[in-house]
């Protein structure tokens, strides 16, 4: 091989060190890189699937947060209504208690006018026998004497005592 050109130590020298070079990078160079590799590939999966999950986590987050809006819509227009409700309800038992209130206010206003025209029958009751009195002492007093006086008023005074207890 001599005459090719080739030494035959040189390659054999050289053939060493590829193997021993090839040798030291696979187990010093590949062998980490590829560990490395296939540890950022094992992420890279992970990653995705922690992607995936979160997306769908948030799928049905965005379907629960509507969900949960269509709950309080319903709940809201349910208070609404009772609210309307009660405002109605309010209103009518105060309509009612207002109807009461009026209805108490009138008895005692025409128990008042009735109390007042009592009052005033009474007033002139007394008013009518005070003149009447009045005119008979005076009308009488010329032509009667005391003693006779005193009758008549006696008996007029009890013909109008017997009267206005008729007249109630």
């Amino acid at each position: 091989m001599e005459n090719l050109g080739i030494d035959g130590k040189l390659l054999l020298a050289q053939i060493l060190n590829f193997l021993l070079f090839f040798y030291l990078i696979k187990r010093f160079m590949v062998k980490p890189f590829m560990a490395f590799l296939d540890k950022e590939k094992k992420q890279e999966k992970e990653k995705e699937t922690a992607l995936a999950k979160i997306k769908k986590a948030e799928e049905q987050l965005v379907i629960q947060e509507a969900k949960l809006n269509e709950k309080a819509k319903k709940e809201l227009d349910v208070i609404l209504e009772q609210a309307k409700n009660d405002g109605k309800q309010l209103r009518v038992d105060m309509l009612k208690q207002a109807e009461i209130d009026a209805e108490e206010i009138k008895m005692r206003i025409k128990k008042q006018l009735e109390e007042e025209k009592e009052r005033l029958y009474k007033d002139v009751r007394q008013k009518i026998g005070d003149v009447s009195m009045y005119l008979v002492t005076e009308g009488l007093k010329e032509a009667l004497d005391t003693d006779t006086r005193k009758k008549v008023t006696e008996r007029i005074l009890k013909n109008l005592t017997t009267k206005n207890i008729t007249l109630n």
